[in-house]
């Protein structure tokens, strides 16, 4: 007869039999449509893992849902892929998070990305894409860093609930004042290197916000008040057309010039006395 020991491993591992062969069962339909983007990316050397005899819960850059078997992240990071965003994407409706940052993708950003029901992190920074932001991207986490995206802002974003928005390193121009709000979510922002150009002084900063990075742009009028009293993890306002006191706090005492310089008559701490 089984040692109690024993018969309490068979036990547990009985238990958790089903939970190991969900884990492998894969989605019919998705992996059908994850093989349909590795055709399109040109069947990319480290894709090798994705075959059609194997569970795409086992492939490289996929993760699944352990009950459901459907595909619930996509990572394909750094593999030189020169192609546009394959359509075959719009078939992964579970998505949550997409990550296809720093290849050469190229063309624009389709509207189906930001249509995806589930998806709440985003991640195309450091490719070539083009054209304007589609107004579906409304997603949680977005990082669009380092593309060739021009024109203004959709207005859909005035409404969405981001927490990490991160446009730097773009040509993106115009308003980007509708991003902030006292009662919004958004922790971090982060604007460099574009031409967006709005008034500073009256926004309203979310109460969570910790991160301000929008050196580099043409942003005009004065920094509020309100930023003395935030806890700051990174501040820079560098490279704009702002004028006045700078607000005296804690954490704004905290960045040396280089976070206020090459501003058109900003003044005070650490910049010089204002007149």
């Amino acid at each position: 007869m089984p040692s109690t020991k024993y018969s309490s491993f068979l036990f547990l591992l009985f238990l958790t039999a089903p939970l190991f062969a969900s884990a492998a069962r894969c989605d019919k339909a998705d992996k059908s449509a994850l093989l349909a983007i590795k055709a399109a990316f040109n069947n990319p050397p480290d894709l090798s893992s994705w075959t059609s005899k194997t569970s795409c819960c086992t492939w490289n850059g996929i993760d699944c849902n352990a009950t459901t078997g459907r595909v619930t992240s996509l990572t394909i990071f750094a593999l030189n892929i020169s192609a546009p965003i394959p359509s075959a994407i719009s078939k992964l409706t579970a998505l949550q998070s997409l990550n296809l940052a720093y290849n050469r993708l190229h063309g624009p950003i389709p509207p189906f990305v930001g249509l995806l029901p589930e998806l709440t992190f985003l991640r195309l920074d450091g490719n070539l894409l083009t054209g304007t932001i589609p107004s579906t991207l409304t997603i949680l986490d977005l990082s669009l860093v380092g593309n060739r995206l021009t024109g203004s802002l959709p207005p859909s974003f005035a409404k969405a609930n981001f927490a990490d928005v991160d446009l730097r390193d773009n040509q993106l121009t115009g308003d980007a004042s509708f991003l902030f709000g006292r009662d919004k979510n958004l922790n971090a922002l982060h604007l460099s290197n574009n031409s967006f150009k709005f008034d500073l002084t009256n926004v309203e900063i979310p109460k969570g916000l910790d991160i301000l990075v929008i050196d580099h742009n043409e942003i005009y009028g004065s920094i509020p008040a309100g930023v003395a009293a935030i806890k700051w993890l990174q501040f820079d306002v560098s490279y704009n057309q702002l004028c006045g006191p700078i607000p005296q706090g804690r954490y704004t005492r905290r960045f040396g010039a280089k976070h206020f310089d090459h501003n058109k008559c900003l003044c005070g701490p650490p910049l010089a006395p204002c007149k």
